[in-house]
C-alpha cells in the first residue's frame, strides 16, 4: 500500500519503472536460488561443486542487491512525488517497503555476528553484548527506517504520540491491561497450537525462546522488555497505524498494523495471538492518543513472558508441557 496516489510528474516515471524492474529481478533471482538449491545457505559449499556454489552465491548476492536498490529507489521516488500532498495526508513511502528495507538492513548488519546467532541456538556460549545485538538489530532497523523516511521528511506532520494531559495515567492503564492481554493471548495461542497440531505442524523454538533459555538474563530483559516495545510500537502504531489511518481509515489502520506486527514475529503459531495483541495495542493508542500507553502494555506483556521463562529456567517455576 502506498497510502493513496499522488499525481506523478512524467519525469519520475522512468525511476518508477526502474525501481519496479530491479525489485522484480531481485525477487526472481532470490526465488530461483531458494527453489533450485534448498538448504543453499547451509549446505551449498558441501553438496554442490565449486563452480555451482559460486554461481548460486553470486546469484543470491545479485538478487539481494537488486532488491535493495530497487526498494531504495522506490522509497526515494515516493518521498519526492508525495511531498506535494497536504499535511493531513501521509507523505512517506509505502510502509511495506520501509518494513522490508528494515529487515534487509538488519540481516546484512547481523552477518558479522553469525557466531552469536549460532551460540544462541545452543552452539556455544553467547556473550551478553552479542545477545543484545542479535535480539535488537531488527528493532533498530525499524527505528532507522521510520526516522529516515517519516520523521526526517515530516511525512506524518501533526500526528500526536503523547497526550496533552494524562500521560502517566495512560501509561498506568497500559500496565494494568498487560496481564489480561497476556492471559487472553495465551488462551488464543493454545487454541491455535492445538488446531495446527491436528494438521501435523509442530512449533519450533524461535530466536527469542532460545535466548530466554541460553543467554544472559540482563541482555534478554533489555532487548525484549525495553528495546522491543519502544521500537515496535514506534513503527507499527506510530508509523503504520497513523499512515493507514490517514489514507484508508480506521479499520485498515487497526487490522493492517496488527497483521504486519504479527508477520514480523515470523511464526504461524504466534500469528493469531500476536495479531490480536496488535489490535488491542492499536485501539489503546487510538483511545488514549498516547503511544507510551501502547509501549507500556507491550512492555508489560513481554515482561510477563520473560519473567515466567526465567523463573522456569532457574528452577523456580515448572512450565506445563503442551
Amino acid at each position: 500500500m502506498d497510502g493513496g496516489a499522488a499525481r506523478e510528474p512524467a519525469r519520475y516515471r522512468p525511476l518508477l519503472v526502474a525501481s519496479l524492474a530491479l525489485t522484480g529481478v531481485g525477487i526472481l533471482l532470490i526465488a530461483w536460488v531458494l527453489a533450485s538449491a534448498p538448504g543453499v545457505l547451509a549446505d551449498v559449499v558441501v553438496d554442490a561443486g565449486a563452480d555451482r556454489a559460486v554461481a548460486i552465491l553470486v546469484a543470491l548476492f545479485a538478487g539481494g542487491m537488486a532488491l535493495l536498490i530497487g526498494l531504495l529507489a522506490h522509497a526515494a521516488r515516493s518521498l519526492v512525488v508525495r511531498a506535494s500532498l497536504p499535511d493531513t495526508r501521509y507523505r512517506g513511502p509505502s510502509v511495506l517497503v520501509m518494513l522490508v528495507l528494515a529487515v534487509i538492513a538488519a540481516n546484512l548488519a547481523i552477518v558479522p555476528a553469525a557466531g552469536e546467532v549460532a551460540a544462541l541456538f545452543g552452539d556455544g556460549e553467547p556473550s551478553p553484548l552479542g545477545t543484545l545485538a542479535v535480539l535488537t538489530i531488527t528493532h533498530f532497523g525499524l527505528l532507522g527506517s521510520a526516522a529516515l523516511y517519516v520523521v526526517a521528511p515530516r511525512a506524518l506532520a501533526g500526528v500526536r504520540i503523547v497526550p496533552e494531559r494524562g500521560l502517566w495515567r495512560s501509561i498506568g492503564l497500559g500496565l494494568v491491561l498487560a496481564p489480561p492481554a497476556w492471559i487472553g493471548a495465551q488462551l488464543v495461542g493454545l487454541l491455535v497450537l492445538r488446531l495446527l497440531e491436528l494438521v501435523g505442524l509442530e512449533p519450533d523454538a524461535g530466536l527469542a525462546e532460545h535466548a530466554l533459555a541460553n543467554a544472559d538474563p540482563v541482555a534478554v530483559i533489555v532487548a525484549l522488555v525495553l528495546v522491543a516495545p519502544v521500537a515496535e510500537e514506534a513503527f507499527f502504531r506510530g508509523v503504520v497505524f497513523n499512515a493507514w489511518l490517514r489514507e484508508y481509515g480506521m479499520r485498515v489502520a487497526v487490522l493492517g498494523s496488527a497483521v504486519l506486527f504479527a508477520v514480523i514475529h515470523g511464526s504461524p503459531f504466534l500469528f493469531v495471538p500476536i495479531a490480536a495483541l496488535g489490535v488491542g495495542l492499536a485501539l489503546l493508542y487510538r483511545a488514549t492518543g498516547s503511544l507510551p500507553a501502547a509501549i507500556a502494555l507491550h512492555a508489560g506483556y513481554n515482561g510477563i513472558t520473560v519473567l515466567i521463562y526465567l523463573l522456569a529456567r532457574y528452577g523456580v517455576l515448572e512450565l506445563p508441557v503442551t
